[in-house]
C-alpha cells in the first residue's frame, strides 16, 4: 500500500464522515480488483476479500489498512471469487467462485489454511447441469451451507465430510445469493429473486411468504446481527443501491419491516459486507459495472475508481432488545 493511501485510510478511520450517516472507510489499492466477498478474522484482526477481476484473495489489516495477497492471481487455479468465510476456531478460510457468465462454468468451494495460506481441499459438484456457488455460511458445529445460484439450491459440506451434498433445491429460492444463519442454527436466511426466504434446517421447509414488495428482493450480502438481518440491496431499480436493515419478528420466521441505513454516491453498485466487532464493513463502489464478465477485461478502464470499504457502527442503531 503506498504511503498516501495508507495515510488516507488511517486519517479517515480516526474521524467519521459528516452528514446523517456516521461512517468511515478503507480504500483499496487496486482499482481492477472487483471485490465480491468479504470476511473478517477477529483473531488476526484482518479482512479477507475475494476478487472477481483478478481471481485471487487479498487481506487487509484492520488497524493500518495495509493490503497484501493471501493467494496470488489464479494460484491453485482459483477462479473469479465470490463468497468467503473465515473460521477462526479452526484457522480455516473458505471461499467460493467460478465463471458465472460462461455456459459451461466450473464452480468450486476452496478451503485454505488461514496461517500457511495453503490449499487444503477443493470441492466440486457434478457437471450434470449449470452451477454457480455464490455465497456461504458456517454453523456453530462447522457445517458449511453454500448457495448455488444457477440451480436454485443450497449445498452442504458436513463437518468432517469429504464431499458436498445437495441440501435443498426448489424454485422457492430461485437464484439464491447471500445466506445467513440464526444464532440457534435452526434457520437459514436465503436471499433470492423471491426475496429473503427463511428455511427451517430441521424440516427443510420455507416458513415465510414470497416477498412481492421489494423490501428484501435484489439482495447480495446478508448477515444476522442482534436479531435483525442486514443486507446490501443492488437489484431493485426503484430502490436504488442501498444498505438496509430487515426487521425480524421475535421468532425470526418473518420479515416485518425495513430501514435504509445508507444510500447515495459511495454506494455505487455495492456488493457484499461482513460484520466485525459491531460494525458492518460494506464493499461500497465495486466497479463491477465496468467488468466484462465473459472476457474478464475492462473495456473502459478510465471509469475505474478505488473501491471504498464503508464502515457503519451498528451497536446503537435500530437494535431489537
Amino acid at each position: 500500500m503506498n504511503k498516501f493511501n495508507l495515510l488516507v485510510a488511517i486519517t479517515i478511520l480516526l474521524s467519521a464522515c459528516s452528514g446523517d450517516t456516521d461512517r468511515s472507510y478503507y480504500i483499496l489499492d487496486e482499482t481492477d480488483l472487483i471485490p465480491e466477498g468479504i470476511a473478517y478474522s477477529e483473531a488476526g484482526e484482518r479482512f479477507y476479500l475475494t476478487s472477481l477481476g483478478k481471481s485471487k484473495i487479498i487481506s487487509l489489516d484492520e488497524k493500518t489498512g495495509e493490503q497484501e495477497d493471501f493467494i496470488s492471481e489464479r494460484e491453485y487455479n482459483f477462479p473469479p471469487g465470490a463468497g468467503i468465510f473465515v473460521d477462526d476456531e479452526r484457522s480455516l478460510l473458505h471461499a467460493v467462485g467460478g465463471y458465472y457468465s460462461l455456459e459451461d462454468s466450473v464452480t468450486s468451494l476452496f478451503t485454505f489454511d488461514l496461517n500457511t495460506r495453503e490449499l487444503l481441499h477443493k470441492y466440486d459438484v457434478p457437471a450434470d447441469s449449470p452451477h454457480f456457488f455464490n455465497d456461504l455460511i458456517q454453523d456453530n458445529e462447522g457445517n458449511i451451507y453454500v448457495t448455488d445460484s444457477k440451480s436454485a439450491a443450497v449445498w452442504l459440506l458436513g463437518k468432517g465430510n469429504g464431499a458436498l451434498e445437495l441440501f435443498y433445491q426448489s424454485d422457492e429460492i430461485l437464484y439464491p445469493n447471500g445466506i445467513a444463519i440464526s444464532d440457534d442454527n435452526a434457520m437459514l436466511f436465503i436471499a433470492s429473486s423471491k426475496g429473503v426466504r427463511i428455511l427451517n434446517i430441521g424440516t427443510k421447509e420455507i416458513v415465510n411468504e414470497e416477498d412481492t414488495s421489494g423490501i428484501s428482493q435484489g439482495i447480495d450480502g446478508l448477515e444476522l446481527y442482534r436479531n435483525n438481518l442486514y443486507a446490501v440491496q443492488n437489484g431493485v431499480e426503484s430502490n436504488g443501491y442501498n444498505f438496509r436493515m430487515l426487521e425480524l419478528n421475535e421468532a425470526q420466521n418473518k420479515i416485518t419491516g425495513f430501514r435504509v441505513i445508507d444510500e447515495g454516491e459511495d454506494l455505487n453498485l455495492p456488493l457484499t459486507f461482513c460484520i466485525a466487532k459491531d460494525k458492518a464493513v460494506v464493499i461500497g463502489n465495486s466497479n463491477l459495472q465496468y467488468l466484462d464478465q465473459e472476457s474478464l477485461t475492462f473495456p473502459v478502464r478510465d471509469s475505474l475508481k478505488n473501491t471504498k470499504l464503508l464502515i457503519y457502527d451498528l451497536s446503537n442503531r435500530f437494535i431489537n432488545p
